[in-house]
């Protein structure tokens, strides 16, 4: 299905306040916001399930109290959601309806329809997975649109289209946080001293690991030629000409963690 004018310029907003984002705020309330108002529909939430665990980290909108968020959240592991199994169960990288995968009847029955009807009464779930977890016991994280309407098919092809910036943002701030926890809060303002953008500080931390283009351009959703694009740009901005160097140089101005071990 053919986008229109309107989806192309909401994902370039949303890709321009992502990209803008240095990990001291979060770009995910804005970009809910956005998602939901543009989709029309009651919710949409980013959550993390890691075990038996779940945890809501944003949601739109802002306005419903953190509580309510996380009774839902609790609720809707103990119905045995069938987005949560199968996510969790299976690599797919493909959004889909709770409907998809109960069928409709399975899904009208269902204790979890049950929940997100009385949290926010929506009787249509779709998930949007944004890091898939390895095996059973790994770390699922994804976005969940609720609405009261079954979703159209151009409502989930803007969803099909969001997906890879929804999961870089996701990549990013991860990385963001991983940047400050090592190199301490103040990094993000040190390398606006240098001209640095969020995202060449992300791909600087990655190549203090001596990582390869590719595996930091698979930690951050981005494509192996951006990697480039980037690491040539840290060059020019730091005056240096190889990775060791460039290196040197950002542990010594405290860009990067001084002892930041390969990972």
């Amino acid at each position: 299905m053919v986008l229109n004018r309107r989806d192309y310029e909401t994902l370039l907003a949303l890709s321009v306040h992502a990209l803008e984002g240095d990990g001291t705020e979060s770009s995910w309330p804005v970009l809910l916001r956005t998602l939901r108002g543009h989709l029309g529909v009651e919710a949409v939430t980013l959550t993390r399930i890691a075990g038996d665990r779940s945890r809501p980290l944003a949601w739109a909108p802002g306005g419903v109290a953190a509580g309510r968020i996380r009774e839902l959240s609790r609720a809707s592991m103990r119905s045995g959601h069938p987005l949560i199994g199968h996510y969790r169960e299976v690599r797919d990288p493909v959004p889909r309806t709770a409907e998809d995968l109960a069928g409709f009847a399975g899904w009208r029955d269902s204790a979890a329809r049950s929940v997100a009807r009385r949290h926010f009464g929506a009787e249509h779930v779709l998930g949007v997975p944004c890091t898939l977890p390895e095996g059973p016991s790994g770390v699922l994280r994804g976005c969940v649109v609720y609405s009261a309407t079954r979703f159209s098919p151009a409502q989930r092809a803007f969803v099909r289209r969001a997906q890879p910036l929804l999961a870089a943002v996701d990549a990013h701030e991860r990385m963001m946080a991983r940047v400050r926890e090592r190199a301490g809060e103040a990094v993000p303002y040190r390398a606006r001293e240098y001209g640095l953008t969020p995202r060449e500080l992300a791909v600087l931390t990655l190549l203090g690991e001596a990582l390869p283009a590719k595996t930091i351009a698979t930690r951050l959703g981005i494509s192996v030629r951006t990697v480039h694009k980037h690491v040539q740009n840290l060059y020019r901005k730091l005056g240096t000409k190889d990775r060791v160097e460039t290196a040197l140089l950002a542990r010594s101005a405290g860009l990067i963690s001084p002892s930041a071990p390969p990972r």
